[in-house]
């Protein structure tokens, strides 16, 4: 009977780290191909399993450590002029964010930035992208829209993503842009959950038991991103914008 009991726990335990593991590897996969996206995959299914408090910061030590050796090539790629007002106006907004979910109706906010980002999808998938450098007014606003959307609703990759994809520049730059201001928000991020106590011994345990998974996804969806062409890398960038907004719609509230 007390074997029986441990072989159903080990069982469960095994079943839900195998789970967790499958969602690691293809959150990997999204994240080396279009630099954005792992949080869509992981996230989800982790909190199902062993609750947000844990699975958040444990994609957080995953993706910070696995993502390195990518993020160094983006440091040489990227377009610094727009990556750091956007990552400047990102880290001031995401307190308003925040104190805006306290203070408002989540509903209507929640709507209305799904609705902006699907309508800007739809924009762009119809062919649309504005022509020369966008000026720095229009930088922050991306950033500091990132920022409040992020701290709101954990929507922080569409309006950069839609930002950088609505210009002239090609798919590599836009995936650096991309890969080196999440490596900077990670920075403040480290900080808050730090701080808020989430970096326990079980969230470190879990996140060295996946991190070769996710490591080794991660560098395959980079492989198969140097091979494809750009067509399809801006596909899969505008299919994952349109799922995230469409996540973060309050009629999924009551499932």
């Amino acid at each position: 009977m007390y074997l029986s009991g441990i072989g159903s726990i080990l069982e469960i335990v095994t079943q839900t780290f195998l789970i967790t593991a499958a969602a690691a590897a293809m959150a990997g996969l999204v994240r080396g191909f279009t630099g954005f996206g792992p949080a869509m995959v992981f996230t989800p299914i982790a909190a199902a399993l062993y609750g947000p408090a844990k699975a958040v910061p444990m994609l957080f030590v995953i993706d910070a450590v696995a993502s390195l050796p990518v993020l160094v090539r983006a440091v040489r790629e990227c377009h610094w002029r727009e990556v750091l007002p956007i990552a400047a106006a990102a880290a001031l907004t995401v307190p308003l964010g925040v104190r805006m979910l306290v203070l408002t109706d989540p509903a209507l906010l929640r709507w209305i930035l799904s609705g902006t980002i699907l309508l800007a999808v739809m924009a762009m998938a119809s062919g649309w992208r504005y022509r020369g450098q966008p000026g720095l007014p229009v930088t922050l606003a991306t950033g500091g829209l990132s920022g409040f959307s992020g701290g709101f609703a954990g929507l922080y990759g569409p309006p950069i993503i839609l930002f950088c994809l609505g210009g002239q520049s090609n798919a590599t730059m836009v995936r650096a842009n991309i890969f080196v201001y999440f490596g900077l928000v990670t920075v403040v991020g480290g900080a808050t959950f730090w701080l808020s106590g989430l970096f326990t011994g079980e969230v470190l345990r879990l996140s060295v038991s996946l991190m070769p998974v996710y490591g080794l996804a991660l560098w395959l969806g980079a492989h198969f991103f140097s091979k494809a062409r750009e067509s399809l890398y801006r596909r899969l960038a505008l299919v994952l914008c349109m799922l995230a907004a469409l996540a973060g719609l309050p009629v999924w509230d009551g499932f």
